[in-house]
């Protein structure tokens, strides 16, 4: 027991510092356009590999870490949209939902792929729903609560007004979002089936 609980506390340690590192400095939120939008989506990459390698408490735990540090930058990254992000309920609530949604999205479709004899369909198709779901849970919850709380409130992109529901469906969905789907789909099965290919050898 002690050994497991070991590994999973170094595991989580660095999962965690390396969510640190990419949340606070420019390396973790590239932006789509500058002083507006960010993209995440190497922060999402790294909780959807986290939830799908070490399962659902190191998952949950790097994604409440993922809103917390959110929160936090909402304060020191000034942005037009920083406001919204100084709300628990878009900055952190949907992290955590995040959490739940790709493990049980991994859990499921394993049961469902298991008896399969094609590897792909076995090991990585599992891990590509779950970054599928991982992406839209973070979308989807995201940008609805800023819509239903903000979606009306007018803000200066560029000296023109606009408001924040034309910059959601607009720009967001349609520059940002696909980013982060794409790279989640296309990096975290890699990722995750090269770490479970160690882990059973044991390194």
């Amino acid at each position: 027991m002690s050994k497991i609980s070991s590994r999973k506390i170094a595991i989580t340690s660095l999962f965690l510092a390396l969510l640190a590192v990419f949340s606070f400095t420019p390396l973790g939120l590239m932006p789509i356009i500058p002083g507006v939008i960010d993209t995440a989506f190497l922060l999402i990459l790294i909780v959807t590999v986290a939830v799908q390698t070490e399962g659902l408490w190191v998952g949950v735990t790097c994604t409440t870490f993922f809103g917390i540090a959110s929160f936090i930058n909402s304060f020191i990254r000034p942005s037009v949209m920083a406001f919204c992000f100084q709300n628990p309920l878009i900055s952190i609530l949907p992290r955590i939902v995040m959490g739940f949604t790709t493990f049980f999205a991994m859990k499921g479709m394993q049961k469902v792929c298991s008896k399969s004899q094609k590897s792909f369909v076995r090991v990585q198709l599992p891990s590509v729903v779950s970054a599928i779901v991982a992406v839209v849970t973070n979308t989807l919850l995201v940008l609805g609560f800023i819509a239903l709380g903000y979606g009306s409130t007018v803000v200066n992109v560029g000296g023109e007004s606009t408001t924040l529901l034309q910059i959601i469906t607009g720009s967001v969905l349609i520059i940002n979002f696909p980013v982060e789907l794409a790279a989640n789909v296309i990096l975290a099965p890699a990722i995750y089936s090269v770490i479970s290919k160690y882990a059973k050898k044991g390194v």
